[in-house]
């Protein structure tokens, strides 16, 4: 156990800075400014007084806590296991006129989620009618910084956040509603979760389903229909023509067998 001399006093004064270049009143610096750790992952963080009437510094925490340390203007805070979703260490420095100032450390927890899955009540769908697809987000933290995209092929078709502001894991769903096409036959619709949390590409890879097989049954107008229908008609009375209709322009179901001029069968 570490023996914190961190004052609460009315002489404290805090840094406004939070991870922004120090301020008069507070000259303290963090390196790095701000920390993005998995759960159960290590990390490090050093706090320097630019004052030249430091007389000490420490680190208060209830993990990684560092004693009171004269003489330094510098000290670093270093966490081997991260154990808990909300961390807040603070660096205070001890002036040598009895003033005291903070820091803290914004520090985010994150884990990424077990699966992220798809589920449709039915592959096959009727061309013009509404479908809905769902996709499922298992433990995954902190959901404020969730995001889930939808894509059809490589088009990117919709996009959903969450405001939900617990730090530990939570499972969330997203939902796509379409209306099916003729075009949408076979077309593969996936889901993807993303952490924001790291600028560009930076950070672990992003966790994307598997695609779904969509099965598109065109419907028939009334107006095909009945163009199906004449053309079907138009084939048979070819074929009669073909077969029963003899040169002279008389039916016969003998027209093999028919000569000009005599009775039919």
């Amino acid at each position: 156990m570490y023996t914190s001399l961190f004052v609460p006093y009315a002489k404290l004064k805090s840094s406004s800075s939070l991870g922004n270049p120090a301020s008069a009143s507070c000259p303290l610096q963090m390196s790095p400014s701000r920390v993005v750790v998995r759960f159960g992952g290590s990390f490090s963080a050093n706090c320097t007084s630019l004052s030249d009437q430091t007389d000490g510094m420490g680190w208060e925490s209830p993990y990684g806590g560092v004693d009171l340390t004269q003489g330094v203007t510098s000290l670093l805070f270093t966490i081997d296991s991260v154990p808990e979703w909300e961390l807040g260490p603070m660096c205070y420095v001890n002036s040598r006129d009895g003033d005291q100032c903070t820091e803290i450390l914004p520090v985010t927890v994150y884990k990424m989620p077990d699966s992220v899955s798809l589920r449709q009540n039915s592959t096959t769908v009727k061309e013009g009618e509404q479908f809905a697809i769902q996709c499922d987000i298992v433990n995954v933290a902190p959901a404020r910084n969730l995001s889930v995209l939808w894509h059809k092929g490589n088009k990117i078709l919709n996009s959903e956040t969450f405001d939900d502001s617990r730090p530990s894991p939570v499972s969330k769903s997203s939902v796509l509603t379409l209306t099916a096409h003729g075009g949408d036959d076979g077309a593969e619709i996936w889901c993807e979760a993303k952490l924001n949390l790291w600028p560009g590409e930076q950070g672990p890879t992003m966790m994307r389903s598997k695609s779904h097989s969509v099965t598109v049954l065109r419907a028939r107008t009334t107006f095909g229909v009945m163009l199906a229908v004449g053309v079907a008609v138009g084939v048979l009375l070819l074929i009669a023509v073909a077969f029963f209709v003899t040169p002279n322009g008389t039916f016969s179901f003998n027209k093999s067998r028919y000569q000009p001029g005599t009775p039919s069968g």
